[in-house]
């Protein structure tokens, strides 16, 4: 494992996905190590692009301090901060480190809206935190319920059931919350069955087919090996990619969204 630190010269960017205007990433790389991850391009970027995605992490020392500077600003423009576009801010070395506790403080001095994706129960320990914003919603990301498979395709994350957990606490405390149905994996997401145990306890419903334009083929189809050695990846990528597949699951998830008055914010399509 790879772990330096490093001192960033900025913090804040603007966002290109739907929903938020900012993306926050405190971390670079991600040791959750998911075979799927699309992030994993970052790494021609960042210095480590002959280093398997998951085998190494950098954490921004200054991020709190960038954010005292640079929060003002983003106060003044107005939009929806995501906090790990590209890296997960509750990774296992949060735990220690702690760049993203501290960092939602200064979120919190300026009261600027945030929304937080993460694939571990870490979040938890910051629930004091997060009941104090205006404006904070809180999700995980599931695609997987089996746990045997679940630690082949995302070694590093929590279980599905920490996670839906996660989301049950969260609720009861009042905090806004969510779930990504995603990537939606042909052959092994039973699509279903993750909603009727995430749907209690969410405000809203996100989803996701496969992206496999980022690099990540190549490990995908090492782990879906393992998972099953009869699994066809070939036929994978064409269900994957199919328009089919895509309108089928948007069929599904509307439709159970609909009969428990949950939102349904649409699925991505790659």
């Amino acid at each position: 494992m790879q772990n330096s630190e490093i001192i960033a010269k900025t913090i804040i960017t603007k966002s290109k996905l739907p929903e938020v205007d900012f993306c926050f990433n405190p971390y670079v790389g991600c040791t959750h190590a998911c075979a799927y991850c699309y992030a994993r391009f970052m790494g021609r970027f960042t210095g480590h692009a002959n280093e398997k995605w998951g085998t190494y992490l950098d954490w921004k020392i200054n991020a709190p301090k960038l954010l005292h500077k640079e929060l003002p600003r983003v106060k003044e423009k107005g939009g929806t901060v995501i906090m790990g576009s590209v890296t997960d801010c509750y990774q296992p070395s949060e735990k220690n480190l702690g760049i993203t506790r501290q960092s939602l403080k200064e979120f919190l001095k300026h009261q600027i809206p945030i929304s937080i994706l993460t694939k571990n129960k870490l979040a938890e320990r910051d629930f004091d935190l997060l009941k104090q914003f205006n404006d904070c919603e809180l999700g995980v990301s599931i695609s997987i319920l089996d746990e045997d498979i679940q630690r082949i395709l995302e070694p590093g994350a929590s279980a599905p059931s920490e996670r839906i957990e996660l989301l049950k606490k969260a609720k009861e405390v009042g905090i806004k919350t969510y779930a990504f149905i995603g990537p939606i994996h042909p052959f092994l997401s039973d699509v279903e069955l993750i909603l009727k145990k995430v749907v209690p306890y969410v405000n809203f419903i996100m989803a996701e087919t496969p992206n496999l334009r980022c690099g990540n083929w190549k490990s995908l189809t090492e782990a879906l090996k393992k998972v099953d050695t009869a699994i066809n990846c070939d036929v994978y990528k064409q269900i994957a990619t199919s328009k089919e597949f895509y309108v089928s699951n948007k069929k599904t998830i509307e439709g159970i969204c609909r009969e428990n008055e949950v939102e349904f914010r649409g699925i991505f399509e790659h």
